[in-house]
């Protein structure tokens, strides 16, 4: 193997060693600034939690009515890292919110699902 090669391999070996290390895997608390700090509603209405949905994205930041939220195309490629502001690792989750307007909605929410 040239060094070249060599070199190449062990960066793509440590983007992958510290992707699979940001998750805050077992920990209660997320980073600071992962979560979002108020909810970013969406304008589609529901009745239940089960009706919202990430929206079809690589690192989804925002939500969606569950038919909706679209799908992701198979060939699609993300990163795995854990994105601030995102659903990503459970920093965030998408539940039905009262709005200001007073009505429900889909919205992201800060913490993970089931707080």
């Amino acid at each position: 193997m040239d060094a070249r090669l060599a070199s190449l391999v062990a960066a793509m070996a440590g983007v992958v060693l510290g992707c699979a290390s940001s998750a805050p895997a077992g920990s209660q608390e997320a980073p600071p600034g992962s979560t979002v700090e108020l909810p970013i509603f969406s304008a589609d209405p529901c009745e239940q939690d089960q009706d919202c949905a990430p929206v079809a994205q690589c690192h989804p930041d925002r939500c969606a009515r569950v038919e909706q939220a679209g799908t992701m195309p198979p060939d699609m490629m993300c990163t795995m890292e854990c994105r601030p502001g995102t659903t990503d690792c459970g920093f965030n989750h998408c539940d039905c919110a009262l709005s200001p307007a007073g009505a429900k909605v889909c919205a992201l929410l800060p913490g993970p699902a089931g707080r």
